[in-house]
């Protein structure tokens, strides 16, 4: 596309008759000979294919097309300045961009943003969220924090934690179907977490085996979506300690029968192995890793 345009000398030089009302006028403006004005103007035209000005004696008149052209350049080259401008201001900026799988960017890691950037108040996050694994080093990403992905060859990949796939739900909930054993999954509702690691019928066969699983329920394919509904009294849910801490703390879920789960550990941060010096990285694997450290023992477990 760029190649289709007129060299930006002409345009810059066509700006400067439009703005003095002459050659000569712009060639004074631009430390050019008039006729080095003329030439370009005549060039211009003939790329175009349509006059831009009538020349009369010494004196040039833009045409219509002209005036309509000049207005359209001067809009684009305000636009090139502010710019130009915002990136310069901008150079001495530390930015890091983070990819993260939805469920965990909702429900663990724009809470804790302001933290880091408390701690870290030199660096900018941008913070993009699906399921879909970044491509590092082609996206322009820096770090991918992701779901049960297998991890490239070209990557480093540091396990966050230790998950404890548990059912939970709301108070209401437990106390309405009067839950206290696993046996009692059997006649409520169920919610199923579709990505989850953990589906119900593996945390079945190993707490409660031989119970069948109520066919009724709902199906998600967000974590935070199955864990909203959950803390509205819709259903059992079974998903992570991780995923769910907050509602834990906030007494929004709890686990009617306790931490009787599956462990796993299906989050993972990865960065290119060619990054690994980068120290916005290093400074969000330190606190990341530090977090997750201090919340994996809070009050619920």
């Amino acid at each position: 596309m760029i190649g289709e345009l007129p060299p930006l000398q002409w345009l810059l030089t066509f700006r400067a008759v439009m703005e003095t009302g002459s050659f000569v006028g712009a060639a004074k403006l631009l430390n050019l000979t008039p006729s080095a004005i003329s030439h370009q103007m005549r060039a211009l035209e003939g790329t175009l294919g349509r006059p831009l000005f009538l020349r009369v004696k010494r004196t040039v008149i833009p045409t219509e097309e002209a005036l309509t052209y000049s207005a359209s350049i001067g809009e684009s080259f305000a636009r090139l300045v502010t710019a130009t401008s915002r990136v310069a201001s901008g150079a001495g900026v530390r930015r890091l961009p983070i990819h993260a799988s939805p469920s965990f960017a909702t429900l663990w890691l724009v809470p804790r943003l302001g933290q880091f950037l408390r701690e870290h108040p030199a660096i900018d996050i941008a913070l993009y969220a699906s399921h879909e694994p970044a491509r590092l080093g082609q996206d322009g990403i820096l770090v991918d924090i992701q779901y049960a992905r297998p991890v490239p060859e070209s990557c480093e990949a540091v396990p966050l934690v230790e998950e404890l796939i548990v059912p939970l739900a709301s108070a209401s909930f437990v106390a309405e179907h009067r839950l206290t054993a696993p046996a009692d999954i059997a006649r409520v509702p169920l919610i199923h977490s579709l990505r989850c690691v953990v589906p119900w019928d593996q945390w079945s066969a190993r707490h409660a085996r031989l119970v069948p699983l109520n066919p009724r329920g709902l199906q998600f394919d967000r974590a935070h979506l199955a864990l909203a509904v959950a803390a509205d009294g819709l259903g059992l849910a079974l998903e992570s300690t991780l995923q769910a801490g907050d509602h834990l703390r906030r007494g929004t879920l709890t686990m009617p029968f306790g931490p009787l789960g599956i462990p796993a550990v299906a989050h993972r941060l990865l960065y290119r192995r060619e990054d690994r010096a980068n120290p916005e990285i290093i400074a969000f694997v330190d606190w990341i890793t530090g977090m997750l450290a201090q919340e994996r023992h809070s009050e619920w477990r």
